[in-house]
């Protein structure tokens, strides 16, 4: 096959074994691309005149590693600036199983580049901890060299905490939750300083979440975790399975709060199906 439907056919079957490769995104235009930009309208209580019309782009899991190559996730940025968001929020899993540190310093790089008008906000996910065998003393210094490095790169990392974004006198808040399988999700702490007379959007990684954020004033939740996934190969089983989740991607309303949970744009090396790597561009109303 050639042109723009070869492409799509080649980030299609890599990405369906596991694997992202640069196939999976058209960044000359013109052409069918894999990756797949999901635009949505996003009402908000108490949102400011100043903030209405405003996009806001949303990215989850890139998983940096050797599954998910950096040309992809190149590219993956070069798509994100072509859309000129007004803000970008990134929810977590930046990297995979990284023991050296390679990964992190190449995804902070990465996040660098990522441009908007109002700035780039991020919290935190399950694998950006790092895993049991680097030690405890080892993860929590892998992470905060992480965090510091996207933070170099004017990344707002926020870990349990919060960032108030003020146009023209209105404000929009911004909290990043710790992750919830690694044991860090403390709401009221992230939560202490947010005024509940301005928009609130949470940024959670893991969508279960917002189970324990119902007492919070938040309008929305932003996730991502799941990479959308319904059948996946299950290697012990030797067959696929149903994934059960309770949230596995798009729109949620849970209580009074919205929920969106974005596919993710990396992959683990594992079989998964019908799910396309997504860009989300919410538009404030």
């Amino acid at each position: 096959m050639k042109g723009g439907w070869g492409r799509y056919v080649k980030g299609a079957a890599f990405g369906t074994m596991g694997f992202c490769t640069s196939w999976a995104v058209d960044v000359y235009g013109g052409g069918q691309e894999w990756i797949e930009v999901v635009e949505v309208d996003l009402p908000l209580k108490r949102l400011g005149e100043k903030f209405r019309g405003k996009r806001i782009v949303h990215v989850s899991d890139l998983h940096c590693s050797p599954t998910v190559s950096s040309k992809y996730l190149g590219h993956c940025v070069d798509r994100i600036n072509q859309l000129e968001g007004d803000i970008v929020v990134l929810t977590g899993d930046y990297i995979t199983y990284d023991y050296s540190g390679r990964f992190r310093r190449k995804v902070a790089d990465l996040v660098g580049s990522v441009r908007s008008r109002h700035g780039v906000y991020a919290c935190l996910g399950n694998h950006d901890y790092g895993i049991g065998g680097m030690g405890r003393s080892r993860q929590d210094e892998a992470l905060n060299q992480m965090i510091a490095e996207m933070e170099g790169e004017g990344v707002n990392v926020l870990r349990n905490e919060s960032k108030l974004l003020e146009i023209g006198g209105d404000g929009l808040w911004f909290v990043g939750l710790g992750d919830l399988w690694a044991g860090d999700l403390e709401p009221g702490r992230a939560f202490a300083d947010v005024n509940s007379n301005d928009a609130v959007i949470a940024l959670a990684h893991n969508p279960e979440s917002i189970v324990h954020l119902q007492e919070f004033a938040c309008d929305a939740v932003m996730s991502g975790h799941t990479h959308g996934v319904g059948i996946e190969w299950n290697p012990r089983l030797k067959r696929p399975i149903v994934n059960r989740r309770p949230f596995r991607s798009g729109f949620y309303r849970h209580g009074d709060k919205k929920l969106y949970v974005n596919r993710g744009l990396g992959r683990l090396g594992k079989l998964i199906f019908n799910t396309r790597p997504e860009i989300t561009v919410f538009s404030l109303c």
